[in-house]
């Protein structure tokens, strides 16, 4: 009896272990900064990468919001310079759409996060953005901030995001330790997530977005004011791909919710000036759902069945 336990008890855990063996875990940074006269310590999340063989050290957004995984042309430039390989590596017959205008492509890249390498894919090139980097810094120890991880990257895989053990990891079947998640089928007609919400008691189709790290919940003022309270309780001030927005928050008259999961904040968030009304409209969104809603969870974005959980 002690001999058959004994070997259930190494098949459990070879199991277990084969499992967790299964993710590849790749660990992320939060940035943090002043807004409105407000510490965030949860501004953005930023990976650490490694591209190609250049003997630098970068680190990339994770932002689900955006369509495309990109590098940004401005900081990249001083590297363009100095390593030939990579500039060749730009294909002006493939093409990317951003901001309305037509970008080329980083073909057969090398994207290395932690101990997890993208190899052969093509990676947007958007030209004449972010900040400009020394020539004379460009191999420091310091990490230079170089572009936008898309949802792209995770297409027909399962993506998990860890925030309280603050990493990410990449599947291609879900451990059992995360099959107890309350889950519920999403959207994507372009690799975003656009995710089921029950907003005063009704449910609305609101995208994912984590580029989004300080703010709950945005949409238009007429939407935000059905749902909440005229009060506003919060403001704040940011620049989104350069322009400067003005967010006031309302409470919601009541919690919100992923399934039966109530979660964790009740504020929503509009600018006067409607800025992405139309985008709403034609994403087929009531808005956008950030960070905060689930800072004390584990999500499961499963792309290959279009199902999305909250653990």
């Amino acid at each position: 009896m002690i001999l058959r336990i004994s070997i259930a008890f190494l098949l459990f855990v070879s199991t277990a272990t084969a499992n967790a063996q299964d993710v590849k875990w790749i660990p992320f940074k939060w940035t943090d900064d002043t807004i409105s006269g407000k510490y965030f310590d949860k501004f953005s999340i930023v990976i650490p990468v490694k591209i190609d063989n250049i003997p630098a050290n970068f680190n990339m957004q994770f932002d689900l919001g955006a369509v495309k995984t990109v590098i940004y042309g401005n900081s990249i430039q001083p590297y363009l310079d100095v390593y030939p390989n990579l500039k060749n590596k730009i294909d002006t017959s493939k093409k990317f759409l951003i901001q309305g205008t037509n970008n080329p492509m980083f073909t057969n890249m090398v994207l290395q996060m932690g101990t997890t390498s993208f190899k052969g894919i093509d990676i947007g090139y958007f030209k004449g953005f972010g900040s400009k980097i020394d020539r004379d810094s460009i191999l420091s120890n310091t990490e230079k901030h170089i572009g936008t991880i898309g949802p792209d990257l995770f297409q027909n895989k399962i993506l998990i995001i860890d925030y309280l053990q603050k990493r990410i990891g990449i599947c291609e079947e879900l451990p059992k330790p995360y099959k107890s998640a309350a889950f519920q089928p999403f959207k994507s007609d372009d690799g975003r997530p656009k995710i089921p919400l029950l907003i005063n008691d009704k449910t609305e189709d609101v995208m994912f977005d984590t580029g989004s790290s300080i703010f709950t919940l945005t949409t238009t003022k007429k939407d935000a004011l059905q749902v909440a309270s005229p009060k506003i309780i919060d403001s704040l001030s940011v620049f989104s791909w350069g322009k400067k927005l003005t967010y006031y928050g309302v409470k919601t008259n009541k919690p919100i919710k992923f399934g039966n999961k109530v979660l964790n904040g009740s504020l929503v968030y509009y600018d006067e000036q409607e800025t992405f009304q139309d985008f709403y409209k034609f994403v087929k969104i009531w808005g956008l759902a950030g960070n905060v809603f689930f800072l004390k969870n584990t999500v499961i974005i499963d792309y290959k069945n279009k199902i999305f959980g909250v653990l």
